[in-house]
């Protein structure tokens, strides 16, 4: 009897522990595609997983995958009250080399609380879509200044076993939707092989900085596409403005054109263009666009102007003039002046004068100094000099003896002197006397004294006109 009660107080307590640890254990559905998902190689593909709570309390699990290469989950831990279901994404991408078949990973969930775990298989039925495909692109920079050059080498493999393959590749260099230059290959690759294709690309100062693409497209003969990639590459921006100065000068004015080009690859915008000149220029400057601002300072003065836009290989023409016109006039008649001045001090000079009284009876002496006051000789010297009838010459003479030649109205005396060196000096006089009694003032004509240069130029010079005063008896 006593045997009996402890066999029966025994199940009872077994029963107790078992009810209880039914109650409270962790539980979890894992819910996968019945079939085995298929994938290509190469590409991302992602599937769905279902984790359900089937405990009676809410609970933390983790997730967990093996093995770990070319997979990932969207999550990897979650609290779920009891019944809940939540998703689970895991991702997959396998090499473009891989093999074909099935591949099986193990997905694991496990409790945090309690401990408890449950494995699942995932299937995957692996294919390849083709056996050529882009196995690397390589770039020798990522980012690049204008003038330099991005090397570009895309590597095409082949897994095919069984023959060569014939392949089209196009490179394409982008800006956002527009093709700045492009690269077309056809290559016959060999069994199981690489090939390794190379360009150069010349960043030219005109392209636009900023994020480039370059898209390799691999084609075969029918002109289907069997893989594509892209790579990133960067232009920096280059700011370079370059200001060329061409000044033309003449008599008249001084042509300045300052020549300024955007040999960046960014626009400039308010771009200043600054001139500074001496002071005095200020009263020649006639631009042909107005500065916007003028300054005096030291003695100078610049001036300023701004150039609203300037884009990549824009040029745009600043010109302005000095123009000297009025002061070349006024130097002109300054200079005019001048020798005119030296030429009258310089020049051959001839002075009539008178001596005596001109009355009846009387001899007036009547003198003609040449003098050459210039540094040059002078050839063919010829004096003249006219008496009016209302006085004759009397035919004595004390230095050199003219040619007279009588005329109606008086007498023409003539005087040849061979040439007058320079500072020479020649005297000569004569004596006339009137035939009638003069009453008042009379006027001699001028002598003339006319001359010729070693270069042959000829010319001629007046005498003041000498007034005399008749002597009344």
């Amino acid at each position: 009897m006593f045997d009996l009660k402890i066999k029966l107080s025994f199940f009872i307590l077994i029963f107790v522990l078992l009810t209880f640890i039914s109650v409270n254990a962790s539980e979890v559905e894992i819910i996968i595609p019945e079939k085995a998902t298929t994938v290509y190689a190469g590409q991302l593909s992602e599937i769905q997983i279902l984790i359900k709570n089937i405990g009676n309390t809410k609970e933390t699990f983790y997730y967990s995958i093996y093995p770990t290469y070319w997979v990932s989950l969207s999550k990897y831990w979650d609290s779920l009250d009891a019944g809940e279901v939540t998703s689970l994404f895991m991702t997959i991408e396998t090499p473009k080399d891989v093999e074909e078949g099935i591949i099986v990973f193990k997905i694991n969930v496990r409790s945090v609380d309690t401990n408890y775990s449950k494995y699942q298989d995932v299937y995957f039925d692996l294919k390849r879509l083709t056996n050529v495909y882009i196995s690397d692109l390589r770039i020798d920079k990522e980012s690049l200044n204008p003038e330099e050059k991005l090397t570009i080498q895309p590597v095409i493999t082949s897994i095919e076993k069984a023959y060569p393959v014939d392949v089209f590749i196009t490179t394409k260099v982008m800006k956002g939707e527009s093709t700045v230059q492009s690269f077309d290959d056809s290559i016959k690759i060999k069994t199981k092989s690489s090939e390794t294709l190379s360009h150069e690309f010349y960043i030219k100062m005109s392209y636009t900085p900023g994020d480039y693409n370059i898209v390799f497209t691999l084609k075969d003969k029918f002109n289907k596409t069997l893989d594509e990639r892209t790579v990133h590459f960067n232009i920096k921006p280059v700011h370079k403005v370059e200001v060329y100065k061409e000044i033309k000068t003449s008599l008249l004015y001084s042509s300045v054109t300052l020549i300024v080009t955007n040999n960046g690859n960014v626009p400039e915008y308010n771009y200043p263009i600054n001139q500074s000149l001496p002071e005095i220029s200020s009263k020649f400057f006639y631009p042909e666009i107005e500065p916007i601002y003028e300054e005096l300072k030291e003695n100078r003065v610049l001036y300023s102007w701004k150039i609203d836009q300037l884009n990549p290989g824009e040029t745009k023409v600043i010109k302005y003039q000095l123009r000297f016109v009025y002061v070349v006039i006024i130097s002109i008649v300054l200079l005019i002046a001048i020798v005119w001045i030296i030429w009258l001090l310089f020049r051959p000079k001839l002075t009539k004068s008178y001596m005596g009284l001109f009355g009846k009876e009387e001899e007036m002496t009547i003198s003609l100094q040449v003098k050459n006051k210039g540094r040059k000789m002078v050839d063919k010297v010829i004096v003249k000099d006219f008496v009016p009838a209302i006085a004759q010459v009397v035919a004595k003479f004390a230095t050199l003896t003219p040619v007279l030649k009588r005329k109606t109205n008086g007498t023409e005396l003539i005087w040849i002197i061979k040439q007058l060196k320079p500072k020479d000096e020649r005297v000569i006089t004569y004596k006339i006397k009137p035939v009638i009694d003069v009453v008042g003032e009379f006027k001699l004509p001028k002598a003339h004294l006319m001359y010729e240069t070693k270069r042959g130029r000829k010319y001629r010079i007046l005498s003041k006109t000498v007034t005399v005063t008749g002597k009344i008896k």
